[in-house]
């Protein structure tokens, strides 16, 4: 596996994630009354921790990404 294959890996699997963390961004604005209602009756969840719990959760993730995929693409891009 040569430095050109995993710089391409890493470029394109934090695409695909800030992808997912965008759509997960735009259903929680979306649906967020349906989703805070479903919280509520499965875990008995109040509004304002489900948005807590939800706004900390898309944080973790994107620190994620930039741990695990952009912060390797650019030592990759550093490298050569």
């Amino acid at each position: 596996m040569t430095i050109e294959t995993l710089r391409h890996f890493f470029a394109w699997a934090a695409v695909i994630n800030y992808a997912m963390l965008i759509l997960w961004f735009a259903l929680h604005l979306g649906t967020h009354g349906w989703l805070v209602g479903l919280s509520q009756r499965f875990f008995s969840v109040s509004a304002e921790n489900y948005d807590s719990i939800s706004l900390k959760a898309m944080f973790f993730f994107k620190l994620s990404i930039w741990l695990f995929f952009i912060g390797p693409y650019l030592a990759l891009r550093i490298m050569g």
